[in-house]
Protein backbone atom coordinates (compact mmCIF):
# COMPACT_ATOMS: atom_id res chain seq x y z
CA UNK A 1 0.00 0.00 0.00
CA UNK A 2 2.64 2.43 0.89
CA UNK A 3 3.97 1.84 -2.82
CA UNK A 4 0.94 2.53 -4.71
CA UNK A 5 1.12 5.38 -2.26
CA UNK A 6 4.14 6.69 -3.52
CA UNK A 7 3.60 6.00 -6.87
CA UNK A 8 0.56 7.71 -6.75
CA UNK A 9 2.15 10.34 -5.44
CA UNK A 10 5.03 10.58 -8.03
CA UNK A 11 2.52 10.89 -11.24
CA UNK A 12 0.47 13.63 -9.11
CA UNK A 13 3.84 15.97 -9.76
CA UNK A 14 4.41 14.58 -12.66
CA UNK A 15 0.76 15.82 -14.46
CA UNK A 16 -0.34 18.03 -11.75
CA UNK A 17 -0.58 20.67 -14.49
CA UNK A 18 -3.13 18.28 -16.33
CA UNK A 19 -4.82 18.25 -13.71
CA UNK A 20 -5.12 21.78 -13.12
CA UNK A 21 -5.88 22.19 -17.19
CA UNK A 22 -8.11 19.80 -16.87
CA UNK A 23 -10.16 21.30 -14.24
CA UNK A 24 -10.16 24.62 -15.13
CA UNK A 25 -10.81 24.17 -19.21
CA UNK A 26 -14.28 21.83 -18.27
CA UNK A 27 -15.14 24.42 -15.50
CA UNK A 28 -15.22 27.44 -17.65
CA UNK A 29 -16.37 25.83 -20.57
CA UNK A 30 -19.71 24.46 -18.89
CA UNK A 31 -19.85 28.29 -17.33
CA UNK A 32 -19.14 29.97 -20.81
CA UNK A 33 -21.60 27.55 -22.81
CA UNK A 34 -24.45 27.57 -20.24
CA UNK A 35 -24.83 30.71 -17.85
CA UNK A 36 -22.04 33.34 -20.01
CA UNK A 37 -22.73 33.31 -24.13
CA UNK A 38 -26.16 31.30 -24.28
CA UNK A 39 -26.39 31.11 -27.68
CA UNK A 40 -28.42 28.02 -29.32
CA UNK A 41 -28.95 27.06 -25.62
CA UNK A 42 -30.70 30.33 -24.29
CA UNK A 43 -29.36 32.07 -21.32
CA UNK A 44 -28.58 29.70 -18.23
CA UNK A 45 -29.76 26.64 -20.20
CA UNK A 46 -28.27 23.23 -18.44
CA UNK A 47 -27.68 21.01 -21.65
CA UNK A 48 -24.60 23.09 -23.04
CA UNK A 49 -22.23 19.46 -21.87
CA UNK A 50 -20.83 19.54 -25.12
CA UNK A 51 -18.70 21.78 -24.56
CA UNK A 52 -16.89 20.67 -21.65
CA UNK A 53 -16.67 17.20 -23.14
CA UNK A 54 -14.83 19.21 -26.36
CA UNK A 55 -12.28 20.71 -23.60
CA UNK A 56 -11.68 17.16 -22.56
CA UNK A 57 -11.28 15.62 -26.19
CA UNK A 58 -8.65 18.52 -26.80
CA UNK A 59 -6.79 18.23 -23.36
CA UNK A 60 -6.67 14.35 -23.69
CA UNK A 61 -4.67 14.95 -26.67
CA UNK A 62 -0.61 14.94 -25.94
CA UNK A 63 0.42 18.83 -26.30
CA UNK A 64 2.24 19.20 -29.40
CA UNK A 65 -0.93 18.05 -31.20
CA UNK A 66 -3.94 19.91 -29.54
CA UNK A 67 -4.19 22.42 -32.09
CA UNK A 68 -4.09 20.32 -34.89
CA UNK A 69 -6.63 17.99 -32.87
CA UNK A 70 -9.21 20.34 -32.17
CA UNK A 71 -9.42 21.74 -35.36
CA UNK A 72 -10.15 18.30 -36.51
CA UNK A 73 -12.94 17.51 -33.89
CA UNK A 74 -14.88 20.49 -35.22
CA UNK A 75 -14.62 19.17 -39.14
CA UNK A 76 -15.68 16.09 -37.61
CA UNK A 77 -18.61 17.42 -35.41
CA UNK A 78 -19.56 19.86 -38.11
CA UNK A 79 -19.51 16.88 -40.92
CA UNK A 80 -21.64 14.52 -38.53
CA UNK A 81 -24.33 17.85 -38.11
CA UNK A 82 -24.73 17.83 -41.74
CA UNK A 83 -25.14 14.24 -42.14
CA UNK A 84 -27.24 13.69 -39.71
CA UNK A 85 -29.90 16.80 -40.99
CA UNK A 86 -29.74 14.71 -44.12
CA UNK A 87 -30.50 11.44 -43.07
CA UNK A 88 -33.33 13.18 -40.60
CA UNK A 89 -34.79 14.87 -43.50
CA UNK A 90 -34.91 11.40 -45.72
CA UNK A 91 -36.03 8.99 -43.09
CA UNK A 92 -37.18 11.12 -40.31
CA UNK A 93 -35.60 10.93 -36.86
CA UNK A 94 -35.39 7.66 -34.21
CA UNK A 95 -36.35 5.47 -37.04
CA UNK A 96 -34.31 2.50 -37.54
CA UNK A 97 -33.50 3.21 -41.19
CA UNK A 98 -31.91 6.22 -40.25
CA UNK A 99 -29.78 4.47 -37.68
CA UNK A 100 -28.80 2.12 -39.94
CA UNK A 101 -28.15 4.55 -42.64
CA UNK A 102 -26.47 7.21 -40.56
CA UNK A 103 -24.24 4.58 -39.40
CA UNK A 104 -23.62 3.30 -42.92
CA UNK A 105 -22.75 6.55 -44.45
CA UNK A 106 -20.17 7.89 -41.41
CA UNK A 107 -18.22 4.45 -41.26
CA UNK A 108 -17.74 5.00 -45.50
CA UNK A 109 -16.83 8.38 -45.18
CA UNK A 110 -14.49 8.40 -42.57
CA UNK A 111 -12.95 4.90 -44.14
CA UNK A 112 -12.67 6.48 -47.40
CA UNK A 113 -11.45 9.72 -46.22
CA UNK A 114 -8.83 8.11 -43.63
CA UNK A 115 -9.90 9.87 -40.49
CA UNK A 116 -8.29 9.20 -37.72
CA UNK A 117 -10.36 7.68 -34.71
CA UNK A 118 -11.00 11.03 -32.80
CA UNK A 119 -12.71 12.63 -35.90
CA UNK A 120 -14.39 9.23 -36.69
CA UNK A 121 -15.90 9.48 -33.07
CA UNK A 122 -17.53 12.75 -33.32
CA UNK A 123 -18.57 12.47 -36.69
CA UNK A 124 -20.87 9.63 -35.75
CA UNK A 125 -22.05 10.45 -32.69
CA UNK A 126 -22.95 14.03 -33.83
CA UNK A 127 -24.87 12.48 -36.70
CA UNK A 128 -26.35 9.34 -34.57
CA UNK A 129 -27.22 12.10 -31.20
CA UNK A 130 -29.40 13.94 -34.37
CA UNK A 131 -30.70 11.01 -35.96
CA UNK A 132 -31.65 9.00 -32.51
CA UNK A 133 -31.87 11.20 -29.56
CA UNK A 134 -33.08 14.95 -30.56
CA UNK A 135 -36.96 14.61 -30.86
CA UNK A 136 -38.30 15.14 -34.45
CA UNK A 137 -38.92 19.29 -35.37
CA UNK A 138 -36.15 20.42 -32.25
CA UNK A 139 -33.83 22.63 -34.20
CA UNK A 140 -30.47 21.80 -32.18
CA UNK A 141 -28.24 20.98 -35.43
CA UNK A 142 -26.08 24.55 -34.45
CA UNK A 143 -25.35 22.84 -31.03
CA UNK A 144 -22.58 20.48 -30.90
CA UNK A 145 -20.53 22.80 -33.46
CA UNK A 146 -21.14 25.81 -30.96
CA UNK A 147 -20.28 23.93 -27.65
CA UNK A 148 -17.24 22.41 -29.26
CA UNK A 149 -15.88 25.51 -30.41
CA UNK A 150 -16.65 27.07 -27.08
CA UNK A 151 -14.96 24.10 -25.24
CA UNK A 152 -11.93 23.30 -27.65
CA UNK A 153 -11.34 27.16 -27.92
CA UNK A 154 -11.13 27.66 -24.49
CA UNK A 155 -8.67 24.05 -24.23
CA UNK A 156 -6.41 25.99 -26.05
CA UNK A 157 -6.69 29.25 -24.24
CA UNK A 158 -5.87 27.80 -21.17
CA UNK A 159 -2.83 25.86 -22.81
CA UNK A 160 -1.84 28.67 -24.20
CA UNK A 161 -1.82 30.32 -20.57
CA UNK A 162 -0.64 27.49 -18.89
CA UNK A 163 2.92 27.98 -21.13
CA UNK A 164 2.82 31.63 -21.86
CA UNK A 165 5.67 32.82 -20.09
CA UNK A 166 8.23 30.29 -21.27
CA UNK A 167 7.07 28.52 -24.58
CA UNK A 168 10.63 26.89 -24.85
CA UNK A 169 10.65 25.60 -21.58
CA UNK A 170 9.71 22.06 -22.26
CA UNK A 171 11.99 21.96 -25.22
CA UNK A 172 14.97 23.30 -23.53
CA UNK A 173 13.77 20.58 -19.91
CA UNK A 174 14.30 17.92 -22.21
CA UNK A 175 17.24 18.84 -24.52
CA UNK A 176 18.78 18.35 -20.84
CA UNK A 177 17.14 15.65 -20.07
CA UNK A 178 18.20 13.44 -23.40
CA UNK A 179 21.58 14.72 -23.66
CA UNK A 180 22.47 14.02 -19.61
CA UNK A 181 21.27 10.69 -20.83
CA UNK A 182 23.19 9.94 -23.40
CA UNK A 183 26.54 10.77 -21.79
CA UNK A 184 25.29 9.04 -19.44
CA UNK A 185 25.00 5.82 -21.14
CA UNK A 186 28.34 6.91 -23.03
CA UNK A 187 30.25 7.21 -19.81
CA UNK A 188 29.05 3.54 -18.85
CA UNK A 189 30.35 2.33 -21.80
CA UNK A 190 33.75 3.99 -20.93
CA UNK A 191 33.88 2.43 -17.54
CA UNK A 192 33.03 -1.05 -19.52
CA UNK A 193 36.06 -0.49 -21.85
CA UNK A 194 38.40 0.46 -18.98
CA UNK A 195 37.32 -1.96 -16.95
CA UNK A 196 36.92 -4.63 -19.23
CA UNK A 197 33.87 -5.47 -17.60
CA UNK A 198 31.69 -7.51 -19.21
CA UNK A 199 28.84 -7.65 -17.42
CA UNK A 200 29.17 -3.76 -16.97
CA UNK A 201 29.12 -3.59 -20.89
CA UNK A 202 25.86 -5.82 -20.78
CA UNK A 203 24.21 -3.38 -18.02
CA UNK A 204 25.54 -0.38 -20.26
CA UNK A 205 23.82 -1.68 -24.17
CA UNK A 206 20.62 -2.31 -21.66
CA UNK A 207 20.81 1.52 -20.62
CA UNK A 208 21.14 2.38 -24.08
CA UNK A 209 18.17 0.30 -25.55
CA UNK A 210 16.34 2.80 -23.19
CA UNK A 211 17.70 5.77 -24.93
CA UNK A 212 14.88 5.58 -27.50
CA UNK A 213 12.52 6.82 -24.82
CA UNK A 214 14.42 10.02 -24.34
CA UNK A 215 14.54 10.94 -28.19
CA UNK A 216 10.60 10.78 -28.54
CA UNK A 217 10.61 12.79 -25.28
CA UNK A 218 12.41 15.14 -27.22
CA UNK A 219 10.91 15.33 -30.43
CA UNK A 220 7.45 15.77 -28.59
CA UNK A 221 8.79 19.12 -26.77
CA UNK A 222 9.92 20.34 -30.14
CA UNK A 223 6.16 19.76 -31.32
CA UNK A 224 5.09 21.52 -28.05
CA UNK A 225 6.69 24.31 -28.64
CA UNK A 226 6.14 24.36 -32.35
CA UNK A 227 2.41 24.34 -31.34
CA UNK A 228 2.71 26.63 -28.07
CA UNK A 229 4.33 29.41 -30.90
CA UNK A 230 1.61 29.13 -33.37
CA UNK A 231 -0.80 30.07 -31.01
CA UNK A 232 2.03 33.00 -29.23
CA UNK A 233 1.72 35.05 -32.06
CA UNK A 234 4.11 37.52 -30.38
CA UNK A 235 6.58 34.68 -30.10
CA UNK A 236 7.00 33.96 -33.89
CA UNK A 237 10.28 35.29 -33.80
CA UNK A 238 11.38 32.13 -31.71
CA UNK A 239 10.62 29.99 -34.56
CA UNK A 240 14.11 29.71 -35.87
CA UNK A 241 15.19 28.34 -32.66
CA UNK A 242 12.63 25.70 -32.67
CA UNK A 243 13.68 24.90 -36.46
CA UNK A 244 16.94 24.68 -35.21
CA UNK A 245 15.48 21.99 -32.37
CA UNK A 246 13.90 19.88 -34.67
CA UNK A 247 16.95 19.62 -36.69
CA UNK A 248 18.89 18.53 -33.71
CA UNK A 249 16.40 16.05 -32.35
CA UNK A 250 17.07 14.44 -35.93
CA UNK A 251 21.15 13.86 -35.65
CA UNK A 252 20.69 13.64 -31.73
CA UNK A 253 18.28 10.40 -32.72
CA UNK A 254 21.01 9.22 -34.96
CA UNK A 255 23.80 9.23 -32.49
CA UNK A 256 21.28 7.47 -30.47
CA UNK A 257 20.96 4.38 -32.59
CA UNK A 258 24.18 4.69 -32.86
CA UNK A 259 25.65 4.28 -29.38
CA UNK A 260 23.31 1.44 -28.78
CA UNK A 261 25.43 -0.24 -31.91
CA UNK A 262 28.67 0.55 -30.07
CA UNK A 263 27.26 -0.75 -26.43
CA UNK A 264 26.65 -3.98 -28.13
CA UNK A 265 29.98 -3.88 -29.60
CA UNK A 266 31.27 -3.05 -26.61
CA UNK A 267 30.13 -6.58 -24.83
CA UNK A 268 31.74 -8.59 -27.60
CA UNK A 269 34.41 -6.34 -26.42
CA UNK A 270 34.64 -7.42 -23.16
CA UNK A 271 34.68 -10.86 -23.93
CA UNK A 272 38.31 -10.85 -25.47
CA UNK A 273 40.51 -12.22 -23.38
CA UNK A 274 43.24 -9.49 -23.52
CA UNK A 275 41.80 -5.93 -21.86
CA UNK A 276 40.88 -3.50 -24.68
CA UNK A 277 43.69 -0.52 -25.50
CA UNK A 278 43.20 2.72 -23.03
CA UNK A 279 42.96 4.73 -25.95
CA UNK A 280 39.68 3.73 -26.32
CA UNK A 281 38.39 4.61 -22.56
CA UNK A 282 39.74 8.14 -23.11
CA UNK A 283 37.95 8.56 -26.35
CA UNK A 284 34.61 7.56 -25.09
CA UNK A 285 35.40 10.01 -21.96
CA UNK A 286 35.65 12.70 -25.08
CA UNK A 287 33.06 11.41 -25.91
CA UNK A 288 30.70 11.77 -22.65
CA UNK A 289 31.83 15.52 -22.39
CA UNK A 290 30.88 16.47 -25.97
CA UNK A 291 27.48 15.17 -25.70
CA UNK A 292 27.37 17.55 -22.91
CA UNK A 293 28.76 20.49 -24.91
CA UNK A 294 26.02 20.00 -27.60
CA UNK A 295 23.71 19.89 -24.23
CA UNK A 296 25.08 23.54 -23.97
CA UNK A 297 24.40 24.50 -27.65
CA UNK A 298 20.85 23.20 -27.37
CA UNK A 299 20.31 25.00 -24.53
CA UNK A 300 21.53 28.66 -25.66
CA UNK A 301 19.68 28.16 -29.11
CA UNK A 302 16.66 27.60 -27.55
CA UNK A 303 17.58 30.58 -25.31
CA UNK A 304 18.36 32.74 -28.39
CA UNK A 305 22.07 33.48 -26.92
CA UNK A 306 23.51 33.46 -30.07
CA UNK A 307 27.00 33.64 -28.85
CA UNK A 308 27.08 31.33 -26.19
CA UNK A 309 25.84 29.09 -28.61
CA UNK A 310 28.54 30.09 -30.87
CA UNK A 311 30.92 29.39 -28.05
CA UNK A 312 29.72 26.11 -27.10
CA UNK A 313 30.18 25.12 -30.72
CA UNK A 314 34.10 25.34 -30.41
CA UNK A 315 34.22 23.76 -28.10
CA UNK A 316 32.36 20.88 -29.07
CA UNK A 317 34.56 21.10 -32.14
CA UNK A 318 37.91 20.93 -29.90
CA UNK A 319 36.62 18.14 -27.75
CA UNK A 320 35.30 15.96 -30.47
CA UNK A 321 38.51 16.14 -32.22
CA UNK A 322 40.67 15.48 -28.92
CA UNK A 323 38.42 12.41 -28.63
CA UNK A 324 38.98 10.98 -32.06
CA UNK A 325 42.89 11.80 -31.79
CA UNK A 326 42.98 9.93 -28.75
CA UNK A 327 42.49 6.47 -31.40
CA UNK A 328 45.14 7.56 -33.96
CA UNK A 329 47.62 5.24 -32.45
CA UNK A 330 44.65 2.27 -32.66
CA UNK A 331 44.50 2.57 -36.82
CA UNK A 332 48.67 2.29 -36.97
CA UNK A 333 48.55 -1.03 -36.24
CA UNK A 334 46.26 -3.91 -36.90
CA UNK A 335 43.83 -4.55 -33.72
CA UNK A 336 41.36 -6.98 -33.26
CA UNK A 337 37.93 -6.64 -34.93
CA UNK A 338 36.24 -5.43 -31.84
CA UNK A 339 38.04 -2.71 -31.57
CA UNK A 340 38.45 -1.68 -34.86
CA UNK A 341 34.47 -1.92 -35.04
CA UNK A 342 34.21 0.34 -31.87
CA UNK A 343 36.52 3.12 -33.46
CA UNK A 344 34.36 3.02 -36.14
CA UNK A 345 31.34 3.57 -34.03
CA UNK A 346 32.63 5.91 -31.67
CA UNK A 347 33.58 7.97 -35.06
CA UNK A 348 30.00 7.71 -35.93
CA UNK A 349 28.46 8.96 -32.83
CA UNK A 350 31.22 11.75 -32.76
CA UNK A 351 30.23 13.20 -35.86
CA UNK A 352 26.18 12.58 -34.99
CA UNK A 353 26.91 15.07 -32.02
CA UNK A 354 28.81 17.44 -34.14
CA UNK A 355 25.73 17.56 -36.48
CA UNK A 356 23.15 17.95 -33.54
CA UNK A 357 25.23 21.05 -32.24
CA UNK A 358 25.90 22.26 -36.02
CA UNK A 359 29.23 22.13 -35.62
CA UNK A 360 30.13 19.81 -38.31
CA UNK A 361 32.30 22.30 -40.06
CA UNK A 362 34.14 20.37 -43.12
CA UNK A 363 37.58 21.85 -41.97
CA UNK A 364 36.48 19.63 -38.57
CA UNK A 365 35.01 16.26 -40.23
CA UNK A 366 38.23 16.20 -42.30
CA UNK A 367 40.12 16.81 -39.34
CA UNK A 368 38.61 13.77 -37.74
CA UNK A 369 38.89 11.97 -40.92
CA UNK A 370 42.50 12.56 -40.74
CA UNK A 371 42.98 11.26 -37.61
CA UNK A 372 41.64 8.10 -38.41
CA UNK A 373 43.67 7.55 -41.74
CA UNK A 374 40.06 8.18 -43.76
CA UNK A 375 40.07 9.75 -46.99
CA UNK A 376 38.94 13.44 -46.48
CA UNK A 377 36.24 15.03 -48.39
CA UNK A 378 34.07 17.94 -47.77
CA UNK A 379 30.40 16.36 -47.06
CA UNK A 380 27.84 17.16 -44.80
CA UNK A 381 26.08 14.15 -45.75
CA UNK A 382 26.23 10.62 -44.53
CA UNK A 383 28.38 10.31 -41.57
Amino acid sequence: MTNWFRTAGGRLRDSWLLVVEVTLATTASWFVASRLLGGPHGSGDLSAFYAPAAALIVLSQARGVRLRRALRVLAGIAVGVVLGEAVVGVFGARSTAAVFVVILAAAGITVATGAPGVVRNQLTTSALFLVAVVPPGQELEPTRLYDALIGGSIALLITQVVGAQSPLRPLDTEGRRTFAELSGVLDDIRQAVQRHDEQAARSAFGRAQQLDSRTAALRRAVSVADENLRLAIWERGSRSRVDAARSAADHVDYAVRNTRTLARSTVVLARLPQPPPPQLATALAGLSRLAGCAAAVLTAVVAGDGDTADRHVDRASAVALDAVRAMTPLVRHEQPLPVSTIVGHIRMVTVDLLRSAGADKPDVLDAIDAALALPSEHRTGDS
